[in-house]
Order: structure tokens, then sequence, then C-alpha cells
């Protein structure tokens, strides 16, 4: 287990500010001996308002680590060369530029009327591209400076080393002039100035913006940066590519892609190949599946991969361990009898993800997943031939990354409520555990973090037993006589999990003095499937008796103020905030965060409205309109009298904006106390990835809502 070295709040109160002390630990690799691991730590530059991050090396043995790249840029995705001398990774750092035509072509729709428009249009396109692009870069790891590897015009990511240790295979957006592959199911009109001309369904994706007909695809270039071949590109088309991964003999390439003819509305994601030397691309997994995270096994006969058969579903049904025949055969479910889901589907804002792929053992007879369980993620073995599945690792933590060493043992990225994540190394059976790293030494030291206390409660409905969160302020004395003010903590998703990872945003709450309560109501992960998709169709409807028996506990312990109580969540969480007021005025305060609230506008707005939306809602607008309006909270408004701040991010295509625009509008009319706060620039992700002088102003705003309410 994490050592708990600091057992109890002592010093001073946290802060927003202290968002810039975190030290963000992740993505472990193991060198191929076994003998190092590459990681990056993470930090928010408050001065230069964005992030950095940097690569270091720590002896898996144990001992100090070592700072390899300088962090002035965002440093990312180590990966080991076969020979253990060099690293690859991803990096935003000044370089070289991508090579630029000589000639950028007549455009057939500028006339005399329109050059001069095409050319503020040229110029915008030109300042957008000058931003250093992530690159792929090689530094020994004895040090020195790094070499650029790629002159992407998008960028690149992804990295993979063949084999032979003489190429790397990696992903970069191609623009549809400059695809080999012309096989596309339509060529869009060119705009004459700049307007956008839309003609598919699927055209904007969160995080993203619009797709703007720019596909990730595979590519190839050998390792030697003087090489005099460049970069190649394997696939091609208007379907992205994701996860490459080289079989064990370098001959080919799987990735995993969606190249069904209605792609658009549907969310397939299946097993391709493609010859490392270039050629056809082939499907090993036909038909309705959901497959990620693809791993050749050591003889390079099967490849891993994690998911279901159902992808309207998504994250509602569990994703089980498969292997697949890489010769092409009938997949294997190995784990149709573990009722929990592959994954790490833990949640955090202190927190940088990491690649969560398998992970075959050396003779090829089990396969090493994270998966998560009762709040908790760790590392399981499945045995191969008999399905028996063994948890590793163990306690009351989250596991956010993890590596295979030759020898057979662990390194895991691991945290708890009051530990931000650092790298363990344990035995293969997870004995043993060693410390490697301590970042966020001097943080620790300094602020105090409660710790959480795990209840255990009934729903109201009086059919469940649920799991919950308790964060109680620094200095909280039993029996003292005091009553505190609650925050309700709801997560999103909703096929989340609260549990053992740190949130900055809850231990703040408990520093200025409130009972911070969060809990996994149905709908949850980490339960079970048949929990987990519960909800579906009856948003609202199933989980509200939950989270309201998770209040009724707390209420019973006493140390409660019951007129001060206030609710939060974001994205889901902003939806069953915006439900619980409308159905109940047992809060007294209330901040809807990125939230959902009209499930029939909602269909045609958001980025996944039409295909994720269509399933958990439970009908279109045309067939089941009266369902749709049901179960939206925009439906329920004028029962809300709970004074309500709504914030939500301009550029937030999961949850758009326009979400929150009806809600605050409708309560303006009905004269109710409710204030907006738009943040600019910034997607469904500010409370985790976004600008960091905007993180802090949501903290701001949201805190101060409720220091002002109750």
């Amino acid at each position: 287990m994490v050592a708990v070295d600091h057992p109890g709040p002592a010093g001073r109160p946290i802060t927003a500010e202290d968002l810039f002390a975190f030290r963000l630990v992740s993505d472990p690799q193991v060198s191929p001996d076994g003998a190092h691991v590459a990681y990056v730590v993470t930090r928010l530059d408050k001065e230069a308002d964005d992030y950095r991050a940097a690569i270091w090396l720590v002896p898996t043995d144990g001992g100090e680590p070592v700072q390899l790249t300088s962090g002035a840029a965002r440093d990312t995705n180590p990966r080991w060369s076969p020979d253990g001398r060099q690293l690859v990774f991803v990096s935003n750092r000044p370089g070289d530029p991508p090579p630029t035509p000589d000639d950028d072509g007549d455009d057939a729709h500028a006339g005399d009327e329109g050059s001069g428009t095409q050319t503020k249009v040229k110029e915008r396109a030109k300042a957008a591209e000058a931003k250093p692009k992530m690159q792929l870069w090689l530094i020994r790891v004895t040090g020195g400076e790094a070499r650029q590897l790629t002159r992407q015009k998008h960028g690149a990511s992804s990295p993979v080393w063949s084999p032979d240790g003489r190429a790397i295979a990696f992903l970069s957006p191609t623009d549809p002039d400059d695809d080999p592959d012309r096989r596309w199911t339509h060529q869009p009109p060119k705009p004459i100035a700049d307007e956008r001309i839309i003609t598919r369904i699927a055209y904007r994706s969160d995080g993203r913006g619009f797709i703007d007909e720019r596909y990730n695809h595979v590519w190839t270039i050998p390792a030697a940066p003087d090489a005099p071949a460049g970069p190649r590109q394997l696939t091609g088309g208007d379907a992205d590519d994701a996860e490459p991964a080289w079989s064990p003999d370098g001959a080919r390439i799987a990735f995993v892609s969606n190249r069904t003819p209605d792609r658009e509305t549907n969310n397939v994601s299946a097993l391709y190949v493609v010859p490392a030397a270039g050629g056809d691309v082939r499907c090993l997994t036909e038909g309705e599946v959901a497959f990620s995270a693809p791993t050749w096994s050591p003889d390079g006969s099967q490849i891993a991969l994690l998911g279901h058969t159902d992808p309207r579903a998504g994250g509602a049904k569990n994703a089980n361990l498969w292997t697949v025949p890489a010769a092409g055969g009938e997949p294997t479910n190995h784990t149709v009898a573990w009722d929990r889901s592959f994954g790490d589907f833990g949640m955090s804002d202190v927190y940088v993800a990491s690649e969560h792929r398998p992970i075959w053992s050396a003779d090829g007879r089990s396969v090493f997943a994270l998966a998560s369980d009762s709040g908790s993620t760790h590392v399981y073995r499945v045995d191969l031939d008999g399905g028996e599945v063994t948890t590793v690792s163990g306690g009351p933590r989250r596991l956010a990354a993890f590596a295979l060493a030759a020898d057979g043992r662990l390194v895991y990225a691991a945290g708890d409520a009051s530990h931000p994540f650092e790298l363990f190394a344990a035995a293969s059976d997870g004995e043993g555990e060693r410390r490697l790293t301590d970042h966020n030494r001097a943080l620790l030291d300094e602020v105090a973090l409660s710790p959480a206390e795990e209840i255990r409660f009934a729903s109201q409905a009086g059919d469940v037993e649920l799991q919950g969160w308790v964060l109680k302020p620094p200095g909280f004395r039993e029996g003292a006589g005091v009553k505190h003010p609650l925050i309700l903590q709801i997560h999103g998703g909703p096929h989340a999990m609260y549990g053992q990872a740190l949130f900055h945003e809850m231990q703040l709450m408990a520093a200025r003095g409130y009972v911070v309560l969060y809990t996994n109501p149905r709908g949850s992960a980490g339960y079970g499937e048949a929990f987990t998709g519960s909800t579906r169709g009856r948003w609202g409807e199933t989980d509200t008796p939950d989270v309201l028996g998770a209040v009724d506990a707390i209420l019973a312990q006493g140390y409660v103020d019951e007129a001060r109580i206030g609710v939060t969540g974001g994205s889901y969480g902003g939806y069953l905030t915006n439900w619980l007021v409308g159905h109940t005025d047992r809060f007294h305060a209330a901040v809807t965060q990125r939230c959902v609230s009209n499930f029939y506008s909602m269909y045609g707005t958001s980025d996944i409205g039409f295909t994720f939306g269509e399933y958990e809602f439970g009908g279109t607008p045309w067939d089941d309109a009266d369902h749709l309006l049901k179960y939206s909270p925009i439906s329920y408004v004028e029962r809300i009298t709970t004074p309500l701040l709504i914030i939500h991010n301009e550029r937030d295509l999961r949850c758009p904006i326009e979400q929150a625009e009806q809600l605050f509008v409708f309560l303006k009319k009905l004269g109710r106390e409710v204030a907006f706060v738009r943040i600019p620039d910034e997607d469904h992700n500010l409370s985790r990835t976004g600008t960091p002088s905007r993180r802090l102003a949501r903290l701001h705003h949201l805190i101060g809502w409720f220091d002002t309410h109750i």
C-alpha cells in the first residue's frame, strides 16, 4: 500500500494557487534491461499560463531520480529504443519547421473580388500554424542535446519503436490534398472565404474543434535523424487511426480504427494491420466491436485487446480482455465471467493521462492490465488458459499507469485521496513494494490534506448499499458539537468512478471549512455491468435516491448543518445537479458545471449526441420527444428555487453551452436567483487540462458561490 506518512492534517490550509505546486507524475516506461524507469513530470507554469513537462529517469531498484530533459516545453511520451540507449519522446519545443511547398497553388474560387479575402484567410492560417507543433525527438539516456526526428505539418504523436530499433511508427494528421489514399467517401467543396462547408454529421469533436477533413494516420520514419529516407505514410483515407503497435518480427503494424461504411453514425473501433513496408490494410475484427489497446504476444501469434461487442454502449458495458489470432480468426473473450471493466475509470484534477495497454507476461501465458473496482484501480493478471483473474496490487488507492520489467517486476504510478501520484516498484505478485519518487514531498510537508473516510450507506430506494467518501475540514474534532456546511460532489460520465485519488478542488473545499461528500451512485463504473448500465434511459430517476441516501447518512452523524447543504457536479454531474434542484429543496446552494439540461436539443448540438446520447437518453427527438423531455432537467425549471450558479466553457462541444444558456434564460425569466459564468476558449475538460489561469478562475467562482450562500 501507499505509505501514509501524513496521518493527520498538519500544516497550513491548501489554497487555489497551490495548484501550481503539484508535480504530476505519469507514464512510467521500464528500460529493456529493467534497470531504469523513464517517466514524465508535469507542472502548471503560472507565469507562462501554460503546462511544462520533463522526462525523468530513476533506477528501478531505487535511487535519486535524474531530470533528463529541461522541461522548458512539454516533453511527453518517452519510449525506450530496443538497445536501451535512446528515448524517443514527443515535444512542442521549438525546432525546425515542417517543409513548405514552393507553390501553394491557385485557388479555383479566388477571382479579383475574392483575392483579398483569400489572402487574409491564408495569413490567419499561417499564424495558427506558426505555433510549435508536437514532434518526435530523440535523446540519449546518458544526456546531451535532443535531436528532432519529425517535421510533420500537423505534428506527430504516439511513437513506437520497431523491434530492430531502425524505425519508429507514429501518428500524424493528413490533409485531404496531401493524402495518397484518394478512396474517400466524398470530396467536400472548397470554401470561398473563411466559411465552413459542412457535409458530414460528425464534423466536430470536443477538444479538437472542427475536424476540417484532417485525419490521424499511421506513419513510419527511420530512427537515424540523418537517414536519407524520410517519413512514410502507411494508412490514409477519411478515418482516424490510433494506437499503433509493431509485431515482434517487425513485419506488421496493428492499429485501431473505424473504417466501416457508416462510421459517421456508429462507434465501432476495430483492429487492423498494415505491412510495415506499406501495402493493403486488413481488418482482423469485423462486425460490431469496440476494441482498443492492441498488444502483440511475445511470439507474435496473438494480439490482446480491451473492449466489448456493443459499440453503442461505450462505458456502460464491461471492457473485457480479448485475444485475436494475428493471422485472422474469431476473437476470444477471456474475462466474460469476471464482472468488472478493464481500464482506469478513476478521476482527479491533478493528473495526467497515461497509456493503458495490457502487457503480456514473458511466457505468453498471461496478460496484465488495469481495472477499476469499488473506488480503486489496480493491476490484475489474467490467466489466458482458464480466464482466472488475480489482483496483483492492492489497497485503497488508484493506479493510473503501470509497466512490466523484463524480469517481471512491476512499476506503477499510484496515489490516494491525500497523496498525489508517485512511482512505486514491486515484484510481479505485488509484494515488496518500494517507493521510487517523491516529487510532491515539499507540498505535502507544507499543507494540510484531509484523508478520505469511506462510508457505506443505503440508497433511499432501499434496494442497494452504496459506497462513498467524506473529507472533513483540517482540525475536525469528533464530538465537538460543531455543525459544518456540506457540499455534495457528483461525478461526470456517468460511467466514471470516484474513489481513491486526490482532488485539489475537494481538498480546497475542506480547507475552507466544508465537509465534502462524494459517492458512486448507480451508473458508476467499478461495481459490475448491471450497476453501471442501470441509468440508461432513466438518468436522474435511478440515481437520485442514491445520492440523497448519502446525504441522509452524513446528516445522521450529527456534524453537518442541515440548513447549509450545497451540491455541485460537472458534465453528467451537472445534469444530476440540475435534476436535484428541480426535484427537491433540501439544497441551499448549487453550482452546475458544463451541464446537460435538455436532451432534446443536446441530441443535435453535442458532438456525441446522435451516438452516445441516443443510446443513453433512450431515444430520438422525432420518435421519443416525450421521453427525452421527461428526463430533461429543463422540463422542471419552474420548480427550481435553489440559488444556482452556472459555469460553462464556451468551446465545450461535448455538453454545448446552449445547454447552460437555456437554463440561465429560463431561470432569469422566472425571477430566480441565478448567475452565469462563461469561460472563453476552453473545452469540456477545463477543470483537468484547461489553461491554468482559467482553472483558477473556475475554482474561485465555484467556492465563492458556496461561501456566499452557505
